[in-house]
């Protein structure tokens, strides 16, 4: 399709609309309009060809090319078309950041051409806001991982026959709630996955064979002798270097097991706020927890009753109806429990290793709660209790462990030991 300056593809032109949310490409776009597309061409697939000099646009051609030689003389430009190669809603939002940084260059053209180092100026200043929303995006898109939206499926699909996640980077930037919720997932699964990642080393209890690593701390006496040898010094080096020193391989008892995991979640009136986004972002980091290892996922919202509840099983997806509960009405801890336990006995799984995880900044009556702890035991399920600006009494009577939150942009050490790895 002609551009100013450049013959685009029908194709990038599509994904360009679509992830902005932009009217399809057409003959009479705007000058400005035709330059994005050409923009995102050069992020999304690294090279457009050149239109002949009497084809291209006779007001606009000047300055086009002005900004993309200045675009070709920036390694800041070759390092975000790198980072956007192949990945429209990326390349999408750094034409976004890059023509919002040229404003005042295209407001010139009006009476003048804009001078070379200003547009150099714009893009080198573009790049690093473009770069940095990036990021921001895929760690909201990685946060939402664990939820089928518009636009997914199980297989994902290929160009020339649509593409996954449509319009949700669109969604991203249009929806603050959903922003949010997706900015602490993504943070929270990577805490997740650094809690998992280190829980069996933290939990080791005994020597249960021998390993090649670069652990200092468990290397075998020989290996020792090594390091201390001025032959074997840079041998045993080496072997760090590259992992393959013998060491002790360690390990230990874990609590949190391979069972149901369940999630009862507070959804009264007062959660609502940065209570609700909090919590729903620990569902989605839980939900990510329970894939990697393998177990059912259980989502029990409740107010005095059940209000919503989903079981997704390894390799399902929750829903988005998940992410838009509100949050109205009073709290009854007992009813939420038991239908936890309820869900376990359904989908038992390994049974003497389920976990119930319970988010409330509610105060309940425990007018059952003795005899749903005691049915819990017998099920061999844990009850983990996490209080948002409550007191650890108010839950005690239902759970083994709990956890209190002040800080709604994080996870405490403490909360994410006992969220992610079933320690206190």
């Amino acid at each position: 399709m002609k551009r100013i300056i450049y013959e685009v593809g029908r194709w990038p032109c599509y994904l360009h609309r679509e992830a902005r949310g932009l009217e399809m490409a057409s003959p009479v776009d705007s000058p400005l309009l035709q330059f994005q597309d050409e923009l995102f061409e050069r992020l999304y697939a690294g090279e457009a060809e050149l239109l002949p000099e009497g084809a291209q646009d006779g007001r606009w051609a000047e300055w086009a090319k002005a900004v993309h030689q200045a675009c070709e003389q920036l390694p800041a430009f070759h390092r975000l078309a790198d980072e956007t190669r192949g990945d429209a809603d990326a390349a999408a939002l750094a034409v976004e950041e890059l023509v919002d940084q040229l404003g005042d260059s295209i407001q010139k053209l009006e009476s003048e051409q804009p001078k070379d180092d200003e547009v150099r100026r714009a893009i080198r200043v573009g790049t690093g806001v473009a770069s940095a929303a990036i990021e921001e995006l895929r760690d909201a898109m990685a946060g939402l991982a664990q939820v089928m939206l518009p636009g997914t499926s199980g297989q994902e699909r290929r160009n020339g026959e649509g593409r996954p996640n449509v319009g949700l980077a669109l969604k991203l930037r249009s929806d603050p709630r959903l922003r949010r919720i997706a900015k602490l997932a993504g943070r929270f699964t990577r805490i997740a996955e650094h809690k998992r990642r280190t829980k069996v080393r933290h939990g080791a209890e005994e020597i249960t064979d021998v390993e090649l690593g670069n652990d200092v701390g468990r290397l075998l006496p020989s290996e020792l002798v090594k390091l201390r040898h001025p032959r074997l010094h840079k041998l045993a080096l080496r072997d760090l270097v590259e992992r393959k020193a013998m060491q002790y391989a360690l390990s230990g008892k874990d609590r949190l097991g391979k069972g149901p995991l369940v999630l009862l979640l507070d959804r009264s009136g007062s959660m609502e706020g940065d209570k609700d986004t909090w919590s729903m972002a620990v569902a989605l980091a839980l939900a990510g927890v329970a894939q990697a290892e393998g177990r059912t996922f259980g989502l029990v919202a409740f107010t005095n009753q059940v209000e919503y509840e989903a079981v997704i099983r390894p390799g399902e997806r929750l829903s988005e109806d998940a992410l838009n509960l509100g949050c109205c009405g009073d709290t009854n801890i007992d009813r939420a429990v038991e239908r936890g336990l309820e869900l376990v006995e359904q989908h038992p799984g390994r049974i003497q290793e389920a976990d119930l995880v319970l988010i409330t900044d509610g105060v309940s009556i425990p007018d059952r709660a003795v005899e749903l702890k005691t049915r819990a035991s017998k099920l061999g399920a844990t009850i983990l209790g996490i209080g948002i600006g409550v007191e650890r009494q108010n839950l005690e009577p239902w759970c083994d462990v709990i956890e209190t939150i002040t800080d709604l942009d994080t996870v405490a050490d403490g909360a994410a030991n006992a969220l992610f790895t079933g320690r206190n």
